[in-house]
C-alpha cells in the first residue's frame, strides 16, 4: 500500500487544537468505537488531523530551539516519515537526555527526542487522554483538565468545611519511589482493561518499555503522567467502591484520607498496603502520618489546611519571598495590579488562602498599605 501524501492546510486550523472531535460530547466514549473495550482505533493515531495538532502541542512554548527550526523546516517531509513509521508500525523510541534537578528534590528527568517520539506520545494523548480520564473517579488529580493542584485543594477545604466531625482525622502517604517502581507487566495488564486493540496496544508497550527496564516510568515524558495516574486508577476504586471511604483524595502518588475515627484510618492504611503490595508491586513509603487534622493540619498539594485557615506551604512561601527579594529594589510594587502584573502565579495561590494570611503577605510586600481588592485569580 502506497504511503499517502501530508497537505497541512488540508488538515488544521489551530484555533482550538482541544476540540478533536474524536468523542461523543461531554463522555469517554469515541465516535469510531462503540464496544465496551477500545477497538479498530489504532488509525486514529497516525491520521494526518492527529499528526499535525500533536507536532503543534509537541512544540508550544518550546521557543526557538534548534530541534524545533530543524522540524519546521522540513516539516511535510518529517510528517511524512511518521505518518509512515506509525502505519507500518516501524516507530522505535529513541534514546533518552538524562538531565538532573534540584526542585524540590534531586531526580532524574529523561528528556525523549522530539522527533519522532515526543510528537508520538502527544498523538496518543490525543486519541486516548479523554479515554483515560472517564476511568478516574472524581477525587483524583493532576493531568486532568480542570482538575489540579486547586482544585485537589478546595475539594479538600469543602470536606473540611461541611463535615467537621467526620474529618477530625488525617491519614496522609506516599508510595515509596512510585516512578521507579511502577512495574511493565502490571501497567499492561491494566492498559488491557479497556484496550484490545493490538496495534494500539503495541505503540503502547513501545512507550511503556522505553528505559529498557522492566520497571519504571521515564519522569519528563508526556505519556508518563497518564500511565502513572492508570496505574493507580483501580486502585482509587477499591478504595472508593469496596473500602467506601468518604473522603479519599490522590495528586499522582499522594494520598489524603479523612475520618472521624483514627482506628478507622489504621485499617484503611493496612487495607490500602496490602492492595498496593499485591496487585500493584508497590509500597507505602515508611513516613505515612495519621493525626488530629487541627493539631498538625494536612501539608498537602502547596497548602497547609485545617478546619480554621489555608496557609501557604513554608516551602512555597520562601521561594516566593526569595524571588519577590529579588525583584522588588528593580520595580516599585505600589498596589495589586503592580503584585499581580509581577507574581501573576503566586497571587492565584494567594487568593486560595485564608485572608488573614493573604493580606499579611501582600501588606509585607507592597510598599503602603491600602484596603485590597482581589478581583479574580
Amino acid at each position: 500500500m502506497n504511503a499517502k501524501s501530508i497537505n497541512i492546510n488540508d488538515y488544521v486550523m489551530y484555533s482550538d487544537m482541544d476540540d478533536d472531535g474524536l468523542y461523543k460530547e461531554g463522555t469517554g466514549m469515541l465516535w469510531c468505537c462503540s464496544s465496551k473495550k477500545l477497538k479498530n482505533i489504532y488509525h486514529l493515531v497516525y491520521d494526518p488531523a492527529t499528526l499535525i495538532k500533536a507536532q503543534y502541542k509537541a512544540q508550544k512554548n518550546k521557543g526557538d530551539r534548534n530541534y524545533i527550526r530543524d522540524f519546521n523546516r522540513n516539516i511535510i517531509d518529517r510528517l511524512q516519515e511518521l505518518w509512515e513509521m506509525l502505519y507500518y508500525q516501524t516507530y522505535k523510541s529513541g534514546e533518552y537526555e538524562i538531565k538532573k534537578i534540584f526542585e524540590p528534590k534531586e531526580r532524574n528527568i529523561m528528556i525523549a527526542p522530539f522527533f519522532p517520539d515526543r510528537i508520538v506520545h502527544h498523538c496518543i494523548i490525543d486519541v486516548l487522554g479523554r479515554h483515560w480520564d472517564s476511568i478516574f473517579i472524581t477525587n483524583t488529580y493532576a493531568c486532568i483538565k480542570n482538575r489540579g493542584i486547586h482544585k485537589c485543594m478546595d475539594d479538600i477545604h469543602k470536606a473540611l468545611t461541611n463535615d467537621r466531625k467526620g474529618t477530625e482525622y488525617c491519614l496522609k502517604l506516599d508510595v515509596h519511589k512510585f516512578y521507579d517502581n511502577v512495574n511493565h507487566s502490571v501497567l499492561k495488564s491494566i492498559l488491557r482493561k479497556t484496550i484490545s486493540d493490538k496495534q494500539m496496544l503495541w505503540l503502547l508497550d513501545t512507550i511503556v518499555d522505553s528505559n529498557n527496564s522492566d520497571v519504571g516510568l521515564p519522569i519528563g515524558n508526556y505519556t508518563s503522567q497518564y500511565f502513572a495516574n492508570i496505574y493507580l486508577s483501580y486502585f482509587d476504586h477499591f478504595a472508593k467502591e469496596e473500602l467506601r471511604i468518604k473522603y479519599y483524595f490522590r495528586y499522582m502518588d499522594d494520598i489524603v484520607v479523612l475520618s472521624g475515627d483514627k482506628n478507622e484510618l489504621h485499617k484503611i492504611l493496612d487495607a490500602f498496603a496490602l492492595y498496593l503490595a499485591t496487585e500493584l508491586k508497590l509500597e507505602i513509603k515508611s513516613n505515612w502520618q495519621i493525626f488530629p487534622v487541627d493539631a498538625r493540619s494536612i501539608d498537602y498539594v502547596g497548602y497547609k489546611q485545617n478546619h480554621y485557615g489555608i496557609l501557604l506551604r513554608k516551602s512555597i512561601l520562601q521561594r516566593f519571598y526569595k524571588k519577590w527579594n529579588k525583584l522588588k529594589d528593580l520595580h516599585r510594587i505600589k498596589s495589586i495590579d503592580d503584585f499581580k502584573h509581577l507574581f501573576p502565579s503566586e497571587y492565584g495561590w494567594l487568593l486560595r488562602c485564608s485572608e488573614e494570611h493573604r493580606e499579611f503577605i501582600l501588606k509585607k510586600c507592597i510598599s503602603y498599605e491600602t484596603k485590597f481588592n482581589y478581583g479574580s485569580a
